[in-house]
């Protein structure tokens, strides 16, 4: 038996209704012109994991993103709609999400104070060690839960309050170690993230990732200060390998279930630039500077918009792009833009690209074979081509110059592409198991429908 995935696109059509009145002809009519972006075959549950920077130049870019979770969380609770009122993507079921900071100490290696701060040495050099963060003025739970029926306005409220981490951490930060630690919360925990659940892991940070595999290592010389931040650059051999860091992120969880995304050092002017544009900019390369605190060229410096004064620069993050490689639809963003809204509505659109299908809201009529008047075609990301992919045809190049597929409906003798399923609960769109399209494809539905014409002279309102 063929198995069927969720095309996460729903069908809407439009019935045109009026009062009652003398019926003349059926026409057809296109009804509508609908899209969505593809992530994998879909999820209604949602785990995020944001990983928070609290070293102490960290405090507006907390706020920044804490001006932004509301926007987050109505987005994927209650999605935007398009010019004809249809929701731009479909609604999270429900959204769990926790927050760890990059304070990991000295990975427990005993150094003094003196040479890398209280911060660090605390807590017998673990920091906080991947905890998920509790705090009695946002609640009592580690694991913040939102489910269909709930108040999103509240929910962001206590999301953006654990989100405010403070800026009394170690300022040797190790945002991605600390993230695999928190996925692997010990047994009696609350569950986190959920097996089944879209999870993403969201990383705020002005520093470069200096996760430690090596620590005793790390600390065997005697640099302090600037020379200790530039040997997390000048001896990469000490830190956690990026392969590690994914296994450890993955924890044997699908990719496709997994998405990354960093708010990090990196120019604005490379926000849209593919990753590979970014590590290939010079101002992403790491050059050894004594003229800061950060002991490296800042990718980037953020301005009081008001007084155009400094508020802080940030060093080039090329941990984070080099693993975003290794995730499909993987999002980094310039930790110095004046404002995260951009960044989070991106986010926010990805996630929501990836909630499954829902039901349509008006049926269609398939024929004797199953087929429906509708027409499914594909804007393809970047470098993919439609002869590369089952149950496709090249239809064009659209504007960006992506190739435009037209998809093949599995009825009749063609048993790949994509049908019109009215068995179950409700009516939808499926692709076939093996015709999926690529994360990042542009999805749209073209249906005609039966429009109801009214007889010459009858009433139209």
């Amino acid at each position: 038996m063929r198995s069927i995935a969720p095309a996460l696109l729903c069908v809407s059509t439009l019935i045109i209704g009026c009062n009652p009145r003398d019926i003349g002809p059926i026409d057809p009519h296109v009804s509508r012109f609908f899209h969505v972006d593809v992530g994998n075959d879909g999820v209604g549950d949602v785990d995020l994991l944001f990983v928070i920077d609290d070293s102490g130049s960290m405090a507006e870019e907390q706020a920044s993103l804490e001006r932004e979770i509301p926007r987050l969380i109505e987005g994927l609770t209650n999605p935007p709609l398009d010019a004809e009122g249809n929701p731009e993507w479909n609604a999270v079921q429900s959204l769990h999400v926790a927050v760890v900071t990059t304070n990991l100490g000295t990975r427990g290696v005993p150094v003094s104070s003196a040479r890398v701060g209280a911060a660090c040495a605390a807590s017998g050099g673990r920091g906080d060690d991947g905890a998920l963060r509790v705090t009695p003025a946002c609640g009592p739970n580690a694991v913040l839960r939102w489910r269909e029926g709930d108040d999103p306005a509240a929910f962001a409220a206590q999301v953006g309050c654990l989100t405010d981490a403070g800026t009394s951490g170690c300022g040797l930060e190790q945002p991605l170690a600390a993230a695999v630690l928190a996925l692997d919360q010990p047994p009696g925990t609350t569950p986190f993230p959920r097996p089944e659940a879209l999870l993403a892991v969201v990383v705020l940070s002005d520093e470069e990732d200096c996760s430690l595999g090596d620590a005793a290592g790390f600390f065997a010389g005697s640099e302090t200060g600037r020379e200790l931040n530039q040997r997390c650059v000048r001896e990469p051999n000490l830190l956690e390998p990026i392969d590690g860091l994914v296994a450890g992120l993955l924890a044997g969880r699908d990719p496709e279930s997994f998405l990354f995304a960093a708010l990090v050092g990196l120019p604005e002017d490379l926000q849209e630039a593919s990753l590979e544009t970014m590590l290939a900019d010079e101002r992403m390369q790491y050059r050894l500077t004594s003229d800061n605190a950060l002991g490296l060229v800042p990718a980037c410096e953020s301005f009081d918009s008001t007084t155009g004064e400094s508020r802080g620069q940030a060093a080039p993050g090329r941990r984070y792009v080099e693993l975003a490689q290794r995730f499909e639809g993987s999002l980094v963003r310039s930790i110095c833009a004046e404002s995260f809204q951009p960044a989070i509505a991106e986010l926010t659109r990805r996630l929501g690209g990836r909630v499954s299908g829902v039901c349509a809201t008006r049926s269609l009529t398939p024929d004797a074979e199953g087929a429906v008047a509708c027409e499914v075609r594909e804007t393809l990301p970047e470098g993919a081509r439609c002869l590369d992919l089952p149950a496709r045809s090249f239809l064009e190049l659209s504007p960006e110059g992506r190739e435009v597929c037209l998809v093949q409906q599995a009825v009749g003798t063609a048993t790949v592409g994509w049908r019109y399923d009215a068995d179950g609960s409700c009516e939808q769109v499926l692709y076939t198991e093996d015709a999926v399209p690529p994360f990042g494809t542009r999805v749209d539905l073209e249906c005609l429908v039966d429009v109801e014409v009214p007889a010459p002279g009858s009433p139209t309102g």
